[in-house]
């Protein structure tokens, strides 16, 4: 019995060890990678930032010393990134993108800049506005497909974890006749959104939108299936 890990690197090696904690055996095989892009680094009239991954956080603090601003985080990943690189001021939405919307709707203290994807899940820009507060995007990552080197050819492969919908996409398209042997464990309702065709064995969506929670239903929902 292997779970699969499709996430990102560093967050996959993160997941695994939460696992194998629980004496899961894994693989983390991603089926996305994380670049940097090329980006300014003037944050001038800026009174916040924002992320919606630790991979933004990574991407930022690697080209950029600024520690002291108000910076927003959607979940705690996202928060333990901010203070792993020294950022001192952290508000935690502890949600999704909407949760993080309105966390800085209530609290930013002027106009705030998101450190996004090239390609965001959801336009944080606009969920902001009716907030009354001013924000910019800016993209610092950007992350691509990649083809799994080692899952599709491991046996006894029974779940994957999906972290994100586009994560989720590549899998159900590069995945083929494996589906039908595979427990899907989603992150979110948006995760699971690609396996709805009914190929894949059983879909499970965690409570939150969290990589605990979403190890918390992997190991409760793998644990009964030994």
């Amino acid at each position: 019995m292997t779970i699969w890990i499709t996430r990102t690197r560093p967050g996959a090696d993160r997941t695994a060890a939460r696992l194998a904690e629980a004496a899961l055996e894994v693989l983390v095989d991603p089926v996305l990678e994380v670049r940097p892009l090329p980006a300014s680094t003037d944050l001038s009239g800026f009174a916040g930032l924002a992320f919606s991954s630790p991979n933004g956080v990574d991407a930022f603090a690697a080209v950029n010393r600024e520690r002291a601003l108000p910076t927003f985080a959607v979940g705690d990943a996202t928060a333990e990134a901010l203070a792993h690189h020294g950022f001192s001021q952290i508000r935690n939405a502890r949600g999704d993108v909407a949760a993080l919307a309105r966390r800085i709707g209530e609290e930013a203290g002027g106009r705030v800049l998101y450190l996004s994807p090239a390609e965001p899940s959801a336009d944080l820009v606009n969920l902001v506005a009716p907030y009354g507060v001013a924000m910019e995007a800016r993209p610092v990552y950007e992350t691509v497909p990649v083809v799994p080197a080692q899952a599709l050819r491991t046996a006894g492969l029974t779940a994957a974890l999906i972290h994100s919908a586009r994560a989720g996409r590549v899998v159900s398209e590069v995945a083929g006749d494996r589906l039908g042997d595979l427990d899907i464990l989603a992150l979110s309702e948006a995760c699971a959104a690609p396996f709805s065709d009914g190929t894949v064995r059983s879909i499970r969506v965690a409570p939150f939108p969290d990589d605990a929670s979403l190890v918390r239903l992997t190991v409760d929902t793998l644990s009964k299936a030994r």
